[in-house]
């Protein structure tokens, strides 16, 4: 159980606290939050079931809500995001196990508040979700400008680690004795200093959740859930208004789900990485390296999407970013990733025997 710290808080009620606190009670205090959402989601859901014969129409769309959310957290923002944003903490000595849930808890008030203010009755929020109003251009701005600009700025900051492991690993060729210190992948010099000094304030996963509410504001996936809110409503006429609120719910748990053991795996990779440096070189430049690259894409497809669609520029570069079909590049980026790391697993293991 946990105790109080001096000032009389639960450590997982400060930042501080919550860092004193070992990595599996961290974890399981972040799945717990994942647990709660399905459990107040499936509790919506069973009032929508019990109120009367449209029961099963429930049912059927809580499950594409729910199946909508793990497809979500497989997008490849969300996989660039969490990754290169945990690089991030890592490279900092940080070890964060609530990356992932924080940006997806961000995302998720997006969605929530709008499947609140849908069944509400609320007519701006119809407005907003309508993707040819003004207030659906801005929010769309607002949201793709943030994604893109986020990555963009975390990659160029992780590029100052992949700097760092080329230049271990460019002494450990010339010289293999080369004494390797503990931090000897932490950036250093006036370069790094520059590559990082934009997102030095972003210290905490509590910061990752500002990020992940701002990516949302594009509403790409809260109108989505939005009208599957409105096709209940109107297929539901007899069930509860609330119990419509088990869509966004479910879809919210289902999405932090997947976000937060994707953050989870990602820590476990980069920490693995920090471990050994000396022997881990090769593995860790190719880990950072391909979450530069992710990061360094979705920031250029945001790019080119707003190019695209608020200025009309179709042509070359933009023109090549935009036909591009990245539907599937979250699962491919998320797989080559536990491909690696189980890889160098089998590999460090075989080397300590």
């Amino acid at each position: 159980m946990g105790t109080a710290t001096a000032t009389g808080r639960h450590p997982l009620l400060t930042s501080r606290g919550r860092a004193a606190l070992p990595l599996r009670r961290r974890a399981g205090a972040a799945f717990a939050v994942v647990v709660l959402l399905h459990v107040v989601g499936l509790a919506l859901l069973a009032l929508g079931v019990v109120s009367g014969t449209a029961g099963a129409v429930t049912v059927g769309l809580a499950g594409v809500a729910y199946l909508r959310g793990l497809v979500h957290a497989f997008d490849f923002d969300h996989v660039a995001m969490i990754d290169n944003s945990t690089r991030k903490f890592v490279a900092e000595g940080r070890s964060p196990a609530s990356v992932g849930l924080a940006f997806s808890l961000g995302h998720s008030t997006v969605v929530v508040l709008t499947g609140v203010l849908v069944v509400a009755g609320a007519g701006f929020v119809r407005t907003a979700l309508d993707e040819s109003s003004g207030a659906a251009r801005v929010l769309g701005v607002v949201g793709v400008s943030v994604s893109g600009l986020y990555l963009v700025l975390v990659a160029v900051a992780n590029l100052a680690t992949f700097l760092q492991a080329w230049a271990l690993r460019r002494a450990l060729r010339r010289d293999p004795s080369t004494h390797v210190p503990a931090h000897a992948l932490t950036p250093r010099g006036p370069a790094a200093v520059l590559m990082t000094a934009p997102l030095r304030r972003i210290r905490h996963p509590w910061h990752v959740y500002v990020v992940g509410f701002l990516f949302s504001l594009g509403f790409d996936t809260s109108s989505q859930i939005g009208v599957l809110v409105l096709t209940a409503g109107a297929a539901l006429a007899g069930a509860p208004p609330v119990s419509l609120l088990c869509l966004p719910v479910l879809f919210a748990a289902a999405m932090t789900l997947g976000d937060t053991a994707n953050g989870l795996m990602m820590l476990r990779m980069y920490s693995a990485a920090q471990e050994d440096p000396a022997r881990k070189v090769t593995y860790n430049l190719v880990i950072t390296g391909v979450g530069i690259l992710s990061g360094l894409l979705v920031g250029a497809l945001a790019g080119a999407s707003l190019l695209s669609e608020q200025l009309g520029v179709t042509g070359g570069v933009v023109g090549l970013l935009t036909s591009l079909d990245t539907e599937h590049a979250g699962y491919v980026l998320a797989g080559f990733f536990a491909v690696v790391f189980a890889a160098s697993a089998v590999v460090w293991k075989r080397a300590r025997t």
